[in-house]
């Protein structure tokens, strides 16, 4: 139980004062608006999906051993170094794959849009997801680790990276990766696919390694600046409850309190307390 709030203190511990000495909007403030919406989504998405991930992750390892037991154990036998890094490349171009049909399918774009709704972005928008695109997210990138039989050691590496650096691209900082921004995603890198400018969208769909947008012809880094603003074209829905169910009905919705209401007051004025679809 205590695992999750030690890494949380610690992660607010670097990010906030490093927002602070590097920040990239040097007006926005530490508490932005709707942070605690997105800690509180953070919370009660990774209660809801703990077990359904290990479930699906279970009938993924169960399948992989019946049909290819033999690769299986070849994969078993390498070291460790080389399961981690493998777990690495594999787990994010599984993220890069299914983020990028997040944003082709307009089923999956409606769940997905919960994310993009961030009109200024720091460290906790990377908690700010649909219980359902973040299920979808974790078993993509888990799966096939699971699949080749990858170590759990070697998965929890593959974890810790991914999450460190969900933390820092959606960062409210300004750092030059030089030329190393085409090889790691950098802050300026996701920022852009946050970009409610036309020229940015549906573009720089990696989290970890940027080669995957090069290979894919899905890069795209502006000139030298971040991004304008940020957020989606249609209002997204403030509160935990009405952001749940929006992706699935087409009747108003009442905004109900179980977490804190986020969102600009724009979004707000504009949702009137409820979305319309």
């Amino acid at each position: 139980m205590f695992g999750p709030f030690k890494t949380l203190v610690l992660a607010a511990a670097i990010f906030i004062p490093f927002e602070r000495l590097a920040a990239a909007d040097r007006t926005q403030r530490i508490l932005r608006r709707g942070w605690a919406t997105d800690l509180c989504t953070g919370l009660i998405n990774g209660l809801l999906l703990s077990g359904a991930v290990l479930m699906s992750l279970g009938i993924v390892e169960t399948t992989a051993n019946a049909v290819m037991p033999n690769a299986r154990g070849w994969v078993a036998s390498n070291p460790f170094w080389v399961q981690a890094v493998v777990a690495v490349i594999i787990g994010d171009l599984g993220i890069y794959l299914m983020h990028r049909l997040a944003h082709t399918l307009p089923w999956l774009w409606r769940v997905h849009a919960v994310h993009h709704s961030a009109e200024e972005l720091d460290w906790l928008i990377a908690f700010r997801f649909h219980p359902l695109d973040q299920l979808l997210m974790r078993v993509a990138s888990l799966a096939p680790l699971v699949a080749l039989n990858i170590s759990p050691t070697a998965i929890t590496v593959f974890v810790v990276v991914f999450a460190w650096q969900s933390w820092l691209v959606h960062a409210n900082v300004r750092i030059s990766y030089g030329p190393l921004r085409w090889a790691i995603v950098s802050p300026e890198f996701h920022h852009l696919h946050h970009s409610a400018e036309r020229e940015s969208f549906n573009q720089n769909y990696a989290s970890i390694f940027a080669v995957w947008d090069l290979l894919f012809g899905t890069g795209h880094l502006l000139p030298a600046r971040y991004p304008l603003r940020y957020g989606t074209t249609e209002p997204v829905a403030a509160g935990y409850v009405a952001r749940f169910y929006q992706p699935f009905r087409r009747i108003r919705l009442a905004e109900l309190p179980l977490c804190p209401r986020s969102g600009s007051p724009s979004a707000e004025a504009r949702l009137g307390g409820a979305v319309e679809h």
